[in-house]
Protein backbone atom coordinates (compact mmCIF):
# COMPACT_ATOMS: atom_id res chain seq x y z
CA UNK A 1 0.00 0.00 0.00
CA UNK A 2 3.02 2.39 0.80
CA UNK A 3 4.37 1.82 -2.96
CA UNK A 4 0.96 2.78 -4.22
CA UNK A 5 0.88 5.73 -2.28
CA UNK A 6 5.01 6.81 -3.32
CA UNK A 7 3.67 5.44 -6.47
CA UNK A 8 0.93 8.25 -6.47
CA UNK A 9 3.29 10.91 -5.33
CA UNK A 10 6.10 10.46 -7.72
CA UNK A 11 3.60 10.77 -10.60
CA UNK A 12 1.84 13.82 -8.85
CA UNK A 13 5.27 15.86 -8.49
CA UNK A 14 6.09 15.03 -12.19
CA UNK A 15 2.57 16.29 -13.48
CA UNK A 16 2.84 19.56 -11.34
CA UNK A 17 6.60 19.84 -12.56
CA UNK A 18 5.70 19.26 -16.33
CA UNK A 19 2.79 21.86 -16.08
CA UNK A 20 5.52 24.55 -14.42
CA UNK A 21 8.14 23.76 -16.99
CA UNK A 22 5.44 24.17 -19.39
CA UNK A 23 3.75 27.70 -18.12
CA UNK A 24 7.24 29.91 -17.75
CA UNK A 25 9.87 29.71 -20.25
CA UNK A 26 13.04 31.96 -18.78
CA UNK A 27 15.34 31.30 -22.17
CA UNK A 28 15.20 30.63 -25.71
CA UNK A 29 16.23 26.86 -24.90
CA UNK A 30 13.04 26.49 -22.77
CA UNK A 31 11.14 27.43 -25.93
CA UNK A 32 13.24 25.46 -28.43
CA UNK A 33 12.63 22.34 -25.63
CA UNK A 34 9.17 22.92 -25.98
CA UNK A 35 9.06 23.04 -29.30
CA UNK A 36 10.93 19.65 -29.78
CA UNK A 37 8.03 18.49 -27.19
CA UNK A 38 5.19 19.62 -29.33
CA UNK A 39 6.71 17.66 -32.28
CA UNK A 40 7.08 14.41 -30.66
CA UNK A 41 3.78 14.60 -29.31
CA UNK A 42 2.68 15.53 -32.94
CA UNK A 43 4.64 12.73 -34.12
CA UNK A 44 3.12 10.37 -32.00
CA UNK A 45 -0.10 11.21 -32.28
CA UNK A 46 0.57 10.81 -36.06
CA UNK A 47 2.08 7.46 -36.01
CA UNK A 48 -1.20 6.19 -33.69
CA UNK A 49 -3.37 7.18 -36.05
CA UNK A 50 -0.91 5.54 -38.91
CA UNK A 51 -1.00 2.29 -37.48
CA UNK A 52 -5.26 2.41 -36.45
CA UNK A 53 -5.77 3.23 -40.02
CA UNK A 54 -3.61 0.43 -41.44
CA UNK A 55 -4.65 -1.97 -39.01
CA UNK A 56 -8.35 -1.05 -39.90
CA UNK A 57 -7.75 -1.77 -43.66
CA UNK A 58 -6.03 -4.58 -42.75
CA UNK A 59 -9.01 -6.99 -43.13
Amino acid sequence: MHDERNSLQKTSDFIQAFLEFLGRPKTIFDLQDRGRLLLILLLIIAAIEGLLYYLENLK
